[in-house]
C-alpha cells in the first residue's frame, strides 16, 4: 500500500509538471511524454522514491535487513591506508550480517569519484560510501564537487580514526613543539613543512600549524607521503605531519624524530611523544576517520540495524587489534554523533582553508 501511495502521488507531481509544460510550451500531447521520458532526474527520482518505498515497507513489516550483498564503494586505491581499514571492517562486518560487503575501490580526484556514486545511488540501504577524512576537505578544494557532503548523506557510523606525527630530521636543533615555533619566528618564511598532497590531511594540519603557532612557514606540496618523508630525510623540509604508520619505518630507523601527536592522549606505541596540548600547543587535534555513510533518505531502520552491527564488532578486541596495526584507532558512534562530527569539520575546514588562501581547483 504504501508503494502505491508513493506511485500515485508522483504521478501527480508528474501530471502537474506535464500540464505546466504545456501550457508554457504548447508541447503536443505527443512530443511531451517523449521529452518527459528523456528527464533522467525525473526518472532517477521516481525510480529512487519507489525503491525506498519498497525498502521502507520492508523493514517495517520485520524483513531482516540485509537480504542480498551489500555494494561498498570505496573511493581510494588499492593497498592504502584507508583500503585497508575498510577490508578489515568490512570483512568483519560481512560475517555478522550474514551478506557479503563486496569492495568496489572507486578512486580519483581525491574521493570526489567514489563518493558522487553513493550520493546518486538509490537509498536502500545497498550501495554505502567507506567515507575518509578528505569528505569534509575536498568541498572548499575543488568548485565542482557534485554533492553536498552533510545532506547528500546518512551517516552509519564511524569506524576509526589516525592521530598525526609532527616529525622533524634528527639533525634539527628543535627538539620540542616550542623550539620549532621559535625557530620559525626568529626567520619567518625559512622553516619549511613537506605536505604529502595538495589538500590532504598533512597538508591541512601542517596549515593548522601555522595558524595557531602563529609563525610564517613555506608549505612545499609533495605528489604522496613517501616523497615527503625522503624530502624530510634529506633535510629540504624541517618537518612533515603523517600517520604513524606511514612514518614508522622512519622512526625506528632513527632517521626522524617526533615532537608531538594529535591524538588526545599519549600513544601507546611512542610514549615519549606529548600531545600537542601537552607541548603546549593545543588546537592541533587533527586526526584523519574513517566511516560509513549512505545515501540520504535511506531508511532510519537500516540505519540503526547497521549501526549496532557495526559498533558490536568494534567492541572486539580481535578487530581492534587488527585495526590498530593499519594505524587506526577505534572509533564507536551514533549516526548523530557522526553527523555532528562531519558538520562541525566542514565549518572547520573551511574557515582553516580560507585563512591558508588556498585556491579551490575549477
Amino acid at each position: 500500500m504504501a508503494i502505491v501511495n508513493v506511485c500515485l502521488a508522483e504521478i501527480a507531481k508528474v501530471a502537474k509538471i506535464r500540464s505546466e509544460l504545456k501550457a508554457r510550451r504548447r508541447l503536443t500531447q505527443k512530443e511531451l511524454p517523449k521529452n518527459m521520458l528523456k528527464n533522467n532526474k525525473i526518472r532517477f527520482i521516481l525510480a529512487g522514491l519507489v525503491a525506498g518505498a519498497a525498502t521502507s515497507t520492508a523493514v517495517a513489516q520485520g524483513v531482516a535487513y540485509p537480504q542480498r550483498p551489500i555494494r561498498l564503494i570505496v573511493p581510494v586505491t588499492v593497498g592504502g591506508a584507508t583500503d585497508i581499514v575498510a577490508r578489515i571492517a568490512a570483512s568483519r562486518l560481512s560475517q555478522v550480517l550474514g551478506q557479503q560487503l563486496v569492495i568496489d575501490n572507486r578512486s580519483g580526484a581525491g574521493g570526489i569519484i567514489g563518493t558522487e556514486l553513493v550520493a546518486r545511488a538509490v537509498p536502500d540501504g545497498y550501495t554505502l560510501l567507506f567515507a575518509y577524512a578528505s569528505h569534509t576537505i575536498m568541498p572548499f578544494l575543488n568548485r565542482k564537487v557534485p554533492y553536498d557532503p552533510d545532506r547528500d548523506f546518512a551517516p552509519m557510523g564511524l569506524v576509526g580514526a589516525s592521530p598525526l606525527v609532527l616529525t622533524v630530521p634528527p639533525s634539527l636543533p628543535a627538539n620540542t613543539v616550542k623550539e620549532l615555533v621559535a625557530m620559525a619566528r626568529a626567520k619567518p618564511g625559512a622553516v619549511r613543512a613537506g605536505a604529502p598532497g595538495m589538500g590532504g590531511v598533512g597538508h591541512i594540519a601542517a596549515e593548522i600549524f601555522k595558524l595557531v603557532s602563529e609563525t610564517d612557514i613555506t608549505t612545499v606540496v609533495y605528489k604522496g607521503g613517501a616523497p615527503a618523508q625522503l624530502a624530510l630525510a634529506q633535510g629540504e623540509v624541517q618537518f612533515v605531519f603523517a600517520t604513524p604508520v606511514a612514518a614508522m619505518a622512519q622512526i625506528k630507523a632513527g632517521r626522524v624524530k617526533v615532537l608531538a601527536t594529535s591524538a588526545q592522549e599519549r600513544l601507546p606505541y611512542l610514549p615519549d611523544v606529548p600531545t600537542f596540548a601537552e607541548a603546549g600547543l593545543p588546537g592541533l587535534d587533527v586526526m584523519p576517520w574513517q566511516g560509513f555513510l549512505a545515501p540520504a533518505q535511506t531508511p532510519h531502520a537500516i540505519i540503526t540495524q547497521f549501526n549496532t552491527k557495526l559498533n558490536g564488532v568494534l567492541k572486539e578486541p580481535d578487530l581492534a587489534a587488527k585495526l590498530a596495526v593499519a594505524g587506526s584507532d577505534v572509533l564507536i558512534s551514533t549516526p548523530e554523533a557522526m553527523g555532528a562530527k562531519i558538520r562541525k569539520e566542514l565549518a572547520y575546514f573551511s574557515r582553516v582553508i580560507k585563512a591558508a588562501k588556498i585556491r579551490p581547483a575549477d
